[in-house]
């Protein structure tokens, strides 16, 4: 018997089987009669009337060997087995010995029906099922309770023969019965007969009798009161007769809100064996199995088997096929059922489920959408779902480094939603979606349901429109830049998404009310206090993000909106006006004019690094702090680095590489250079004359006393700007009796490191440019001229000897660290040139 055996293993889908008969049966005054002479005593061979209401009231569909739920969902061969095994095991008594109930959950489609049909048959196939009823939403025999006492007494009237009388008399007695309400009806078909038959010895005997009832889809049974009714009498009837009734029930269902909490409280709660429909049993394995066997059956018995390869499909295939069903046997199901049309390609439709052909009428997720619909059809407030689901959906399109997914607790903050409202909302949506964790992002636990969602053709009235979703999103951003509440992530998560969305919002042009947020946002006045929270953030990462003001500016500029050059314009002018400011702010020491000008130059964009050190290293030497030295501002849109011994400090131009050519700088670079926007700040001839001062101090600099500026400076060997910067400043200076004086001296010597790439062209147009700015401002240069190059650290007044164009390509390294010297020998000849 299964009730005492032990040890039943599961063997590709079957079980063990062992044969008992019933020889003997128990009459109402508890006298033993062989089972033939029970049946003549009792029963006559006419269908008395109590059992024909009986079976009038039942729903023989419910049945687990019912015809009319023909070819049933149940578990492809040798698939599910973990499940079914500890299924057998809590049967057996083997696990969870004190637990008269199972609780089997999981989300929609995971394959619970499946997985209760196939232990049903296990299980009636060595006699130990009982009754079972399965629950269908779309069947109004099957969708209520008012058929589900009857059919439970039917089936303890069929398995148990000596409950016959007993049950037939209980409805004789009380021709009403089927017409009150669901407990007296389970009290008096069901409860009492059972306890009737304890009293009488029938479950002490060694006569076996089935003891499992399955009940399937429980969550499909009209209305929330019910099925917690159904299961709270179930445990008020375990709890009080434990003794008595010796009975299992096994309850699939999924996890909704109402049933997850009957099942945690009370004496449920003790009397319940729980098991989840996740990933423990490694779902994807059985459903790579399932796919695999399902597609080689119908490249072994489609019509059109001779045309399919073997190869087909790939195992690239499956696999992607296994990530949709997001661990979920119906999305599986339904795939194979529509590619195995006999009326249709196999290599065609499978296309059609890759995307790769058009849909045209037919429904390849029609089983799925009607399930998908049917959860939906039941949300009270759809639109308030909806707007939710299409925001958290949207989100998770916008992959940004390491941005967190958005969290429901902040979700709700940037909805402003009252705490606990998407909760609420999606509570009856657990099937589909996760929102239980206020701390984690709601989850789609199938992938195919946010497909469903955004296919128009297929959700219909729930159709999501990511374009709408995503403009609603830009909306909730802006207010969240708006608020600038520092003490929440929502400003970040604004600042770092609001372009993205506002790219894929479209289309832009008659949307007059989000042009008129995008207008009014306050993006660049808030910055300042932002870009306070980014002190620790690295600005490698930092320069890649698109909630940089320049990012901004150029959408702006290429944005559908209506009247755009205005949008751009308007927030062009604040852009410079805060830049205005700060420059106001900054006392122009030389170092500081040589940087606004490396920036109106636009330097650093041939540059992929710059190291802090060179910033460092051409900073004054007696300013306490770099940012004194550097206006930072015109390299990043870290606008709060301006002052003296600000607490900013070297976090901004301490890390590993802290500026590359961005768009906030090209954006500075056009104000420095436009005297409409800049004022008496734009760069002029006078800036690079004063700017290219610096550099050549630098330049001609001992190497010690450059060591004791910055000791990484030539470490790092980040000379190429410094070669750029010297060049492109004297094309642009103006005259200097300073620098002239300087530049003029028989040994002059540039006491720069050798340029990691392209030295032979460097050098020559290092060389190149101081002569011609002798030759623009003193008329002439000495004859013979020369600039000695010293890129080690040996005494300026060794000298090797004059190196030639040929001697200073890249791959050259004889003697590369020699002091030597260049003449016009190594300006680019005519070829060259």
């Amino acid at each position: 018997m299964l009730d005492h055996s032990n040890n039943v293993l599961i063997n590709g889908g079957t079980f063990t089987e062992h044969h008992c008969e019933h020889h003997h049966a128990r009459s109402s005054e508890g006298m033993w009669f062989p089972r033939s002479l029970s049946i003549i005593l009792k029963y006559n061979q006419c269908m008395s009337t109590a059992m024909k209401r009986l079976l009038e009231t039942s729903s023989l569909g419910a049945l687990h060997n019912s015809g009319e739920r023909f070819d049933p969902p149940k578990c492809h061969p040798n698939t599910r087995t973990a499940v079914l095994q500890k299924l057998m095991d809590w049967f057996i008594g083997e696990v969870g010995w004190d637990n008269f109930v199972l609780w089997l959950y999981g989300p929609a489609g995971a394959g619970k029906s499946a997985i209760a049909q196939t232990f049903a048959e296990l299980c009636a196939a060595n006699n130990g099922l009982l009754a079972s009823f399965f629950f269908s939403r779309s069947d109004l025999r099957r969708n209520n309770e008012k058929a589900f006492v009857a059919t439970l007494a039917y089936q303890l009237w069929f398995h148990i023969l000596e409950s016959r009388p007993i049950i037939e008399s209980a409805i004789s007695n009380n021709p009403a019965i089927f017409q009150l309400n669901f407990d007296t009806q389970f009290r008096t078909l069901f409860l009492d007969p059972l306890l009737q038959l304890s009293s009488a010895g029938r479950f002490a005997s060694a006569i076996p009798f089935p003891n499992l009832i399955i009940i399937d889809g429980l969550d499909e049974c009209n209305g929330a009161d019910m099925q917690n009714a159904i299961v709270n009498t179930i445990s008020n009837t375990l709890q009080h007769h434990r003794l008595a009734l010796p009975f299992k029930f096994l309850i699939a269902s999924r996890p909704e809100y109402h049933l997850t909490t009957s099942f945690s409280v009370g004496h449920l709660h003790t009397l319940t064996f729980r098991l989840a429909m996740d990933d423990t049993y490694l779902p994807d394995d059985d459903i790579r199995l399932y796919l695999t066997d399902s597609f080689h059956d119908i490249r072994q018995t489609h019509i059109m088997r001779t045309h399919l390869p073997d190869s087909w499909p790939s195992a690239e295939d499956i696999e992607k096929l296994v990530a949709k069903s997001s661990g979920q046997f119906i999305y599986a199901a339904t795939v194979v059922r529509y590619v195995s049309s006999p009326q249709h390609n196999p290599l065609d439709r499978l296309k059609v489920i890759q995307g790769l052909l058009p849909v045209n009428d037919d429904r390849p997720y029609a089983q799925l959408d009607t399930l998908y619909i049917n959860i939906l059809s039941d949300m009270e407030d759809v639109k308030g779902v909806l707007r939710i689901l299409g925001v958290a959906f949207v989100w998770t399109k916008i992959k940004y480094h390491s941005m967190e997914p958005l969290a429901v607790c902040h979700l709700e903050k940037l909805m402003q939603l009252t705490p606990g409202t998407i909760q609420l909302l999606l509570i009856d949506l657990l099937s589909v979606v996760d929102a239980s964790d206020s701390k984690r992002p709601i989850k789609f636990l199938h992938a195919s349901f946010s497909d469903f969602l955004v296919d128009p053709t297929r959700s219909r009235e729930f159709f999501i429109d990511p374009s709408n979703m995503h403009a609603e999103a830009a909306h909730f951003c802006i207010s969240a830049i708006e608020s600038l509440d520092m003490a929440t992530p929502l400003p970040d998560l604004a600042y770092r998404s609001l372009l993205k969305h506002l790219r894929l919002a479209g289309p832009l042009h008659d949307n007059a009310i989000l042009r008129e947020k995008v207008l009014n946002v306050p993006y660049i006045e808030h910055w300042t206090t932002y870009a306070l929270t980014l002190i620790n953030t690295p600005l490698k990462y930092f320069y890649s993000s698109s909630d940089d003001p320049g990012m901004f500016l150029e959408f702006l500029q290429t944005s559908e909106f209506r009247q755009t050059e205005e949008l751009y314009l308007h927030h062009r002018s604040i852009f410079d006006q805060i830049l205005r400011k700060y420059l106001a702010l900054i006392p122009m020491r030389p170092c500081q004019v040589f940087w606004t000008a490396v920036c109106a130059g636009g330097v650093l964009e041939s540059h992929g690094v710059v190291s802090w050190g060179t910033f460092w290293a051409l900073s004054d030497s007696l300013a306490a702090y770099l940012s004194a030295s550097v206006p930072g501002f015109l390299f990043s849109a870290l606008f709060g680095q301006i002052q003296e011994g600000s607490e900013w400090r070297a976090p901004a131009w301490y890390d590993l590489y802290c500026v590359t050519d961005t768009l906030y700088q090209r954006m500075v670079r056009e104000f420095l250079n436009d005297p409409s926007r800049a004022g008496p700040y734009a760069v002029d001839q006078p800036t690079y004359t004063t700017a290219v001062v610096v550099a050549v101090e630098f330049a001609v600099s001992a190497w010690d006393e450059m060591e004791s500026l910055s000791p990484y400076v030539y470490e790092l060997d980040q000379w190429n700007f410094v070669w750029d910067a010297l060049a492109f400043m004297l094309s642009k200076a103006g005259y200097s009796a300073e620098l002239v004086d300087t530049l003029s001296k028989q040994n002059l010597t540039f006491n720069l490191g050798r340029p990691g790439t392209n030295v032979r062209h460097q050098v020559q147009t290092l060389f190149g440019a101081v002569c011609s700015y002798l030759l623009k401002f003193k008329g002439s240069i000495p004859s013979p001229f020369k600039i000695i190059i010293n890129w080690t650290e040996c005494p300026s007044d060794y000298i090797g000897n004059c190196f030639t164009a040929e001697e200073l390509d890249d791959d050259w390294v004889s003697d590369t660290w020699r002091v030597f010297y260049v003449d016009e020998s190594i300006l680019p000849s005519d070829k060259d040139t």
